[in-house]
């Protein structure tokens, strides 16, 4: 009993030691521990150098911190400040926030993305404050944060959405080593329903609004036969009869569409408005025509559930109802598998062609 006591008091004196880890090129001090839950805990503090004499020379400033770092304390060390002092760190949500947003913003993320970020981000400073340290933030945090979506009227699916930005920030961090733990993040669980399109007999409605100006009902048909999405055109250039679409939008990569010669110049009048005509004095041109057509929509009474998205649902529906192949649409759709296409394949087109 006493050999197996004093093993248990040397394995708890060897996990709470600072030792060194190569990781690549560069030396890390590594320490380990084990928690009142009995769980083995870890962190790796970067000690910046290539050297193996200055790494051990860094070791003991680390090993000198080690209960503090037992306890949660996070500690900027003379080689990564320029005091050269060893510090307690406190690394604030507000901290975080703008250090991912600029991670993301370096990454070329599509600025749509990026908005949709930020607000996720300004609702979590909102609930959490903004100078709490990251650390602390933990599962209640999340179940609150849930709960002030919900007050906020946002619905399942916006909510799934804001979710998965928080869940990207804390992973981000805890992958280079500045969060040791990630609370759990899960996704509502939605219904599935088929994709939400525009009838021929609503659209034939749109083009027939007399209040409605004929330059909108042209790029609404643009929108309808080529399944662009939204901003896609305006970073888009037309090259013979086709439009090339660049890896900066949704899709990832390069796709092109071919133009009849009336959308064509379809396409060549709506860049024109974008660069040079209304569009240009806009703060955001496809949240504007986003709203004409939503605005369009409620004029002839379709649901409220239709919106502008719904033009690139009608594409896919419609190239189906034409027996064009799944694997074709996916190309023309820009999906980056053939799963996310079948969703229209799976939806009653018998129906849909009545419609």
């Amino acid at each position: 009993k006493f050999w197996v006591l004093k093993n248990n008091t040397n394995l708890r004196k060897e996990l709470a030691m600072a030792r060194l880890k190569k990781r690549g090129a560069m030396w890390y001090a590594r320490v380990q521990w084990r928690d009142e839950n009995g769980q083995k805990k870890d962190k790796q503090i970067p000690l910046r150098t290539k050297s193996k004499v200055t790494a051990r020379e860094r070791l003991v400033l680390v090993s000198r911190v080690k209960t503090d770092i037992k306890e949660g304390l996070s500690f900027s060390f003379p080689w990564m400040n320029d005091e050269g002092q060893t510090k307690v760190s406190v690394f604030r949500i507000k901290d975080a926030v703008n250090e991912w947003m600029e991670h993301r913003k370096k990454n070329k993320i599509a600025m749509s993305t990026l908005e949709i970020n930020q607000l996720a981000l300004n609702y979590l400073i909102d609930c959490t404050g903004s100078k709490r340290p990251l650390a602390t933030i933990s599962n209640t945090d999340i179940a609150n944060y849930i709960d002030y979506l919900d007050a906020k009227g946002n619905s399942d699916t916006t909510i799934n959405i804001h979710l998965r930005t928080i869940k990207a920030m804390l992973r981000y961090y805890h992958k280079i080593g500045k969060l040791d733990r990630v609370p759990i993040i899960e996704q509502r669980k939605i219904p599935k329903t088929d994709p939400i399109y525009i009838t021929d007999n609503e659209f034939q409605s749109l083009m027939e609004l007399d209040e409605l100006d004929d330059f909108y009902k042209r790029v609404f048909l643009l929108y309808r036969e080529t399944g662009m999405r939204l901003r896609e055109p305006f970073m888009s250039s037309l090259n013979g009869d086709w439009i090339d679409i660049p890896p900066e939008s949704k899709t990832k990569s390069v796709r092109s569409i071919e133009l009849s010669e009336p959308l064509k110049k379809v396409f060549l009048e709506l860049k024109e408005w974008y660069d040079q005509g209304y569009g240009s004095t806009l703060i955001d041109a496809g949240g504007h025509i986003s709203k004409m057509f939503k605005k369009s929509l409620r004029e002839i009474g379709s649901k409220d559930t239709k919106h502008f998205h719904s033009l690139r649902h009608t594409f896919a529906v419609r190239m189906l109802l034409m027996n064009t192949s799944i694997y074709d649409v996916k190309l023309m759709l820009g999906h980056s598998s053939v799963t996310t296409t079948e969703q229209y394949s799976n939806m009653n087109l018998k129906r849909v062609a009545q419609d």
